[in-house]
């Protein structure tokens, strides 16, 4: 199997994590209201992560097994229905819930929780206690309605003071965070909710040019050339090097206006358009605007696992590169290619064993047609470990397959491919457990090499060992195939499937939570073989 994992093709995609929480907690981020407002200069570096390699593998879909279930809108709800009940390909028609509904609101928590707050920086960090380097039980963005205790409470490195909110946690008001006796008006914030029953949470643009401008306010003509001047002097100097964000550490001639230069290949999330001296720009949930023309959007693949009915369903054998099928020629055993048979990659086969010929491992069909090991991907049953319990929600990573199985207890309920550590190594071997969940969470990283990467808020990120997450990937669909630097890739709606389908769920409207630290319960295990 090493071998079979350093023939993979490349492009890779780093994952990690630095949350810097307290950022959001010391008033350097400007709240998130009015279309123009400035994001300010301190982006807190949410996740270190990849250099996103952009070859999009072809959507397809076989007849007889379905690679690419028909996509499931960005922008609208998915189709009623269970998730745990699959449709005639065997792929799931709902997603399952990310947030736990509240318990009925009570006099006695109306009395705990009197007053009404609504978040209007960019993020609120949910903290076990009123300290700054207390653990976080979660992340609330921008526009988050919740309850809070009638008094400030003060201490802990936060100027402002701290409010109580409920199901629990402490939010300092340095984050952004405004608190009265009736709902505050929420018509400023102008960040957009995520979209929960979509596969992509947010919209998600691609910066093509390098030495791409991102503005704190809509810019001028002149401050517009001023700021293209100064990115064609600097690649011409420094090539790919991203230029600082400090105003100190970067050119004189750079005008003020401008925040940053991103590079072609790093992705931003954009929360509207707007139009200045008959151009187009976009406006970044950051705050920032960009040229229409320097982006360009990205869908992401549509393509589904499977929903299984039990153990019967496996195991479930994945096409992960296209070679045509062969058969035994009779004399000699020797193997003739079939061209004419040739099944498209990401679908399913019905392979019944493997043979030995020679000293290549094929899988055999009932017909007798064979296919070498190393195209195929096998979804199978594995038993439960130990210290998971016989009730408990968990999933299984194999390396070396490029698989991932879905199990409640005892049961498989769901299955697809994947994309993990392109080294062995770098997705860690072991039995893990949920660290923190996150709707979408941030991935940067400034390298002098030509694979420097930013991609804002990567959908559906579950952290179970240290930078090392699930998370949903919308800039490649190589699935199948190793490609990351750890992190293990899904497509975005097999990811959204899996975040809803872990524990534990979100508190009502909470963006992130981190079970290990918080009264939600633990995470749920993901076991990582080769």
């Amino acid at each position: 199997m090493q071998r079979r994992r350093l023939i993979e093709g490349v492009g890779s995609f780093l994952c990690g994590v630095v949350l810097s929480a307290a950022v959001y907690e010391t008033g350097l981020r400007q709240p998130v209201v009015g279309p123009a407002a400035p994001a300010g200069d301190a982006d807190p570096p949410a996740d270190l992560a990849p250099p996103a390699a952009d070859p999009e593998a072809p959507a397809i879909s076989p007849e007889d097994a379905p690679a690419d279930a028909p996509a499931i809108a960005a922008d609208t709800p998915a189709t009623p229905g269970d998730p745990y009940t699959p449709d005639a390909n065997g792929s799931f028609t709902a997603y399952p819930p990310i947030h736990v509904p509240l318990p009925e609101w009570t006099p006695e928590l109306a009395a705990k929780y009197p007053k009404h707050g609504l978040v209007t920086g960019l993020a609120a960090v949910v903290r076990e206690r009123t300290e700054r380097d207390a653990p976080i039980l979660g992340i609330l963005r921008a526009g988050t309605r919740v309850r809070t205790d009638a008094e400030l409470s003060f201490g802990g490195g936060c100027t402002k003071g701290w409010h109580k909110v409920y199901p629990g946690g402490w939010i300092c008001l340095n984050a952004g965070l405004e608190v009265g006796d009736q709902p505050p008006d929420d018509g400023t914030v102008a960040t957009p909710r995520p979209r929960l029953d979509a596969a992509m949470p947010y919209e998600y643009w691609r910066v093509s040019h390098d030495g791409t401008p991102f503005f704190h306010r809509l810019p001028g003509f002149s401050e517009q050339d001023q700021a293209d001047m100064a990115a064609k002097t600097w690649l011409s100097e420094h090539g790919r090097s991203l230029m600082p964000t400090a105003t100190a550490d970067r050119p004189p001639e750079v005008p003020a206006v401008v925040k940053e230069y991103l590079n072609a290949g790093f992705y931003v999330t954009v929360a509207g358009e707007a139009v200045k001296s008959e151009r187009k720009f976009l406006r970044t949930l950051r705050g920032t605007f960009a040229r229409k023309y320097q982006l360009e959007q990205r869908e992401g693949s549509n393509f589904q696992g499977v929903v299984l009915r039990g153990e019967e369903d496996l195991p479930v054998h994945w096409i992960v590169r296209e070679t045509p099928l062969q058969r035994r020629s009779g004399e000699g055993e020797a193997l003739i290619k079939l061209e004419d048979k040739k099944p498209v990659r990401r679908s399913r086969y019905p392979f019944v064993r493997k043979v030995t010929i020679g000293t290549t491992r094929f899988y055999e069909d009932a017909e007798g047609n064979l296919m070498p090991e190393y195209a195929i991907g096998q979804s199978y049953k594995l038993k439960r470990p130990p210290g998971v319990g016989p009730e408990e929600k968990w999933v299984h990573v194999d390396l070396s397959e490029q698989t991932l199985v879905a199990y409640a207890g005892d049961r498989p309920v769901f299955t697809t491919i994947i994309s993990t550590g392109k080294e062995p190594g770098m997705t860690p071997v072991g039995v893990h457990r949920l660290q923190s969940k996150h709707i979408a969470t941030s991935m940067r990283d400034q390298p002098v090499e030509d694979d420097a990467y930013s991609i804002e808020d990567v959908p559906w990120t579950q952290y179970f060992h240290n930078n090392v997450a699930l998370h949903g990937a919308f800039w490649h669909g190589g699935f199948g195939l190793v490609r990351s630097h750890g992190c293990v890739n899904l497509s975005p709606p097999d990811a959204r499937w899996l975040f809803g389908f872990t524990e534990p769920a979100l508190p009502d409207g909470w963006h992130s939570v981190t079970p290990a630290t918080g009264p939600f319960g633990k995470g749920s295990a993901v076991v990582v073989t080769e």
